[in-house]
């Protein structure tokens, strides 16, 4: 198994495989509409995302945004349907913390799927319920853009690191 950090000057492959990972975790095994996974993607916006390949294969994805100074927000956390709930996740939200910090940034926000939630609790992320989830979003629906029902609500969780001596 091999985890990858992704960031503008990676192959275009990882990226692909990234969006590999999100449409059969999300589209496919969600029912999210294709355009509706994708039309928040901003092209102009810094890429960073952490991908595992496991023999050859992508199994699991997310990205990395910076929203504002001193804040990491980890979205589209995703992994494909016959290795969810086997641990990848975890490992690779301890990657995306690791070089979150390493950047100098210690306090991470995810808005989740409410039925997440436990998987981010045991992590030791904690329900905000005074932040608005969709806070730290750069996409805001168009006006042609109709809300669809997707079976769930989002929750902002959010975790402080311990900054460590090197």
């Amino acid at each position: 198994m091999e985890i990858y950090r992704i960031d503008d000057n990676s192959p275009k492959w990882m990226i692909t495989a990234y969006n590999y990972v999100r449409t059969d975790a999300f589209c496919f095994g969600q029912n999210i509409p294709i355009e509706k996974e994708f039309s928040g993607d901003d092209p102009n916006e810094e890429i960073r995302a952490v991908l595992i390949i496991d023999e050859h294969k992508p199994i699991a994805g997310l990205r990395i945004t910076y929203p504002e100074d001193g804040v990491a927000k980890i979205g589209r956390v995703c992994v494909i349907r016959e290795r969810q709930k086997s641990g990848i996740g975890s490992i690779m939200m301890d990657d995306a913390e690791k070089w979150i910090a390493s950047n100098g940034v210690y306090h991470i926000v995810i808005s989740s799927q409410d039925r997440a939630l436990g998987f981010y609790t045991k992590l030791g992320y904690t329900q905000n319920d005074n932040i608005d989830p969709h806070i730290y979003e750069n996409h805001q629906p168009a006006e042609h853009e109709r809300p669809i029902n997707l079976g769930f609500s989002c929750v902002m969780v959010e975790k402080y690191l311990v900054k460590r001596r090197i």
